[in-house]
């Protein structure tokens, strides 16, 4: 890691020689080819305020994203999430920025402090900001998401799931 990245902090650009990765649900596929993501995996809903939530590579390994995934409760819920229906894929910042529409990919960690069942830390959440015309031009959206999702679909990256397991119990127990 260079000294630019340790310093980085909330709401600074990441390096575009760096990935992001982005957390899919294993049933989501697409409609024409079931062994790639579908593209609503990478898609903005109207909560998210033109931001897409992702992990940056340097702060965390695909296994913790994983883990904090299932440590962390459903919506207005105390049971936790399911993780083992879930895969990650990796996404290149600097291909990010080769689109218009994304305005920037940008550090953002989220501290839980003090520590609370249920909700987890994530000193590696990043978001991808795309630019407001693109969330209001609905027509658009999906040619970019489709690109970004393209890109992914080579980049899954396989995971330790022992280790997944081993993690999910740790934050689960608030360790």
């Amino acid at each position: 890691m260079d000294e630019k990245q340790l310093s980085l902090r909330p709401g600074d650009s990441l390096p575009k020689k760096d990935d992001v990765y982005r957390i899919a649900l294993v049933t989501d596929r697409d409609k024409k080819n079931n062994l790639i993501p579908a593209v609503r995996c990478f898609s903005l809903s109207p909560q998210d305020k033109n931001q897409l939530s992702v992990d940056w590579n340097e702060k965390t390994t695909a296994e913790e994203s994983v883990a904090r995934f299932g440590a962390t409760y459903k919506y207005k819920s105390t049971d936790f999430k399911p993780y083992v229906n879930r895969e990650i894929y990796a996404i290149h910042i600097g291909f990010l920025h080769s689109f218009s529409d994304i305005d920037d990919v940008i550090f953002d960690p989220q501290i839980v402090d003090p520590p609370e069942k249920g909700k987890v830390s994530n000193p590696a959440h990043s978001l991808i900001i795309f630019s407001a015309a693109l969330a209001n031009d609905q027509a658009a959206e999906p040619e970019v998401l489709l690109k970004i999702r393209d890109h992914a679909k080579d980049k899954k990256i396989e995971m330790d799931w022992n280790e997944v397991d081993r993690l999910v119990i740790k934050l689960r127990n608030g360790e």
